[in-house]
C-alpha cells in the first residue's frame, strides 16, 4: 500500500515537472547564476497520517488510535548544488502537538528551476522517522519524502519560500508491545502531508567579471 502511494507520488512529481519544463522553457533558458548553497529555516505543520497502538491495553487486545496533525514545528534544509538545476539536500524538520511528537531526517536528490523572479523545485528524499506516540517510547523507521515548493527571490542572498508541500510516508514497528491478531497495527504505515514556509539563505554565486576594452 505504502509503495503503490510512493510511486504515485513519483509519477505526479515528475508529469508536473515536466510540465513546468515544457510550458516556461524559454523563459527559464535565460536563468539568474546558480548559488553553490542553499539554507532553508522555516516553519512546518504535519498531518502524520497513521494510526499507532493504545499505551494503556495489553499485547492480545489493542485499539487503533489515529494521530491528530502536529502544528508545532520547524523545519531545515541543506543543499549543494552539484550543477545549474541539480544538487543534493538534507533535510530535517521536527513537530508536535497535544498528542504525539515526529522527528525526520532525510537525503536525496533535488532539481530547480530558477527564473528572474521565481524559483521552482521538486525533491525525493530517503528518510528515517522517529515517532513518539502518546503514552509511548519514541519508534524509529524508514521512510520517503517526496514534494517540492516554489521560492520568491527577493535578492540574490535571501529568497522566501511561498510554499512547500511533501508527501511523509514511513513504517513504525510495533510488534513488541502488540500481539499477532493485529499486524496492521504490528507494523504502521505512515502516509502523512508536510507543509513548509521560510526563508532561503543562497552562498556561492559564481564570480562575475567585470567587461572591458582597450582602444588603440
Amino acid at each position: 500500500m505504502l509503495a503503490r502511494k510512493i510511486a504515485r507520488s513519483i509519477v505526479v512529481i515528475f508529469a508536473v515537472l515536466f510540465s513546468v519544463v515544457v510550458s516556461s522553457s524559454c523563459a527559464l533558458a535565460q536563468n539568474d547564476a546558480t548559488p553553490k548553497e542553499q539554507l532553508f529555516v522555516g516553519y512546518q505543520w504535519l498531518n502524520p497520517g497513521g494510526n499507532v497502538p493504545a499505551s494503556y491495553l495489553p499485547r492480545d487486545s489493542q485499539i487503533s488510535i489515529k494521530l491528530n496533525s502536529m502544528p508545532y514545528g520547524a523545519g531545515a534544509a541543506f543543499t549543494y548544488n552539484f550543477a545549474p538545476h541539480f544538487g543534493m539536500e538534507a533535510d530535517f524538520g521536527g513537530n508536535g502537538g497535544d498528542q504525539a511528537k515526529e522527528f525526520t531526517t532525510s537525503v536525496g536528490p533535488r532539481v530547480e528551476f530558477r527564473s528572474e523572479g521565481i524559483s521552482v523545485f521538486i525533491h525525493a528524499l530517503a528518510s528515517w522517522n522517529r515517532l513518539s506516540p502518546p503514552g509511548l517510547s519514541a519508534h524509529n523507521g524508514l521512510g520517503a519524502i517526496l514534494g517540492g515548493g516554489m521560492d520568491l527571490n527577493l535578492t540574490r542572498k535571501f529568497s522566501y519560500r511561498l510554499f512547500e508541500a511533501d508527501y511523509v510516508g514511513a513504517r513504525q514497528n510495533f510488534s513488541s508491545i502488540v500481539g499477532p491478531e493485529f499486524p496492521g497495527l504490528q507494523r504502521t504505515a505512515l502516509s502523512g502531508v508536510r507543509l513548509r514556509t521560510g526563508l532561503v539563505f543562497n552562498f556561492g554565486y559564481p564570480e562575475t567579471t567585470v567587461p572591458s576594452a582597450t582602444v588603440t
